[in-house]
């Protein structure tokens, strides 16, 4: 069982990629292009900070700070 949980932990975190940019800007353009494919949840690192996609009240993706 513990090696059928670790390989199901794997492919949780194959299946949530982490994306990485220089900038704020970067992020925020890239999000713009490709917002049909990405996943809420999904971890953005920009600039050595970590942040994840959420939806705000008003129906906006976000990046939040983890």
């Amino acid at each position: 069982m513990k090696c059928v949980e670790e390989q199901e932990s794997l492919e949780r975190q194959a299946a949530r990629p982490e994306l990485r940019f220089s900038t704020m800007a970067a992020a925020l353009d890239w999000l713009r292009e490709h917002k049909a494919e990405v996943a809420l949840g999904t971890i953005v690192v920009v600039a050595g900070v970590a942040f994840t996609l959420a939806v705000a009240p008003a129906g906006f993706l976000v990046l939040s700070p983890i």
